[in-house]
């Protein structure tokens, strides 16, 4: 995964549920489109809120009608699930992995998005829809990976800047898989070759908590 000219994008999910998205990829909660088996590793009131959140720019709808994207690794919800503070999620960050795309990617794929400068839920955040406006994100703090340690509500917020894919991605705007351990690795490779496909599975304990 080179890192020159790319907008890298992060998306967790529990690495159980691999399989179907290799096999399906990406889609959004009101797509209709669920895995039976699906491993729900957020807090579930968040969830329901974002399907009452409208989105008022381009394509319109409720947040749940787009694919949520981080645009770094140690997010707050990983924190969250770090400290054991989602109780719907009985794991642990371990099981976490990170599924990875660019803005680049996207675009050459024609996908519609939309990004937003913090938490997309919040209604004072700024939605953006063109390339150009990645600059007006606080990149300083998005990528700052000590950010809970000089804990603040606005570096929260400002850190949780989303990119937002309408409805679905297919599995080709896939590029990479990050986890945190090798047994996980190796679950993961074994489900890429189940589904003949191609991807690169990196194992980083650094882009977890500690």
């Amino acid at each position: 995964m080179a890192t020159i000219n790319k907008t890298y994008i992060w998306r967790m999910t529990h690495y159980r549920n691999t399989g179907f998205i290799l096999r399906n990829g990406l889609h959004c909660c009101n797509c209709g489109v669920q895995d039976p088996d699906y491993i729900n590793i957020g807090h579930k009131s968040l969830i329901d809120n974002r399907g009452q959140s409208p989105v008022s720019e381009s394509t319109g709808g409720v947040l749940n009608d787009y694919i949520p994207f981080y645009f770094h690794y140690k997010m707050p919800m990983l924190y969250h699930i770090f400290k054991g503070m989602v109780k719907e999620y009985k794991g642990t960050q371990n099981d976490i992995i990170y599924l990875i795309s660019t803005v680049e990617k996207i675009m050459e794929m024609q996908l519609p998005f939309l990004f937003t400068d913090r938490h997309a839920y919040l209604a004072h955040k700024t939605i953006f829809n063109n390339y150009s406006a990645l600059e007006k994100l606080n990149w300083a703090v998005i990528k700052d990976d000590t950010w809970h340690k000089e804990y603040s509500a606005l570096k929260k917020e400002l850190k949780q800047a989303e990119f937002l894919i309408h409805q679905h991605l297919p599995v080709t705007g896939i590029l990479g898989i990050v986890t945190q351990n090798e047994e996980i690795a190796t679950f993961v490779r074994n489900e890429i070759s189940l589904a003949k496909l191609s991807l690169q599975v990196v194992v980083k304990p650094e882009y977890y908590y500690s």
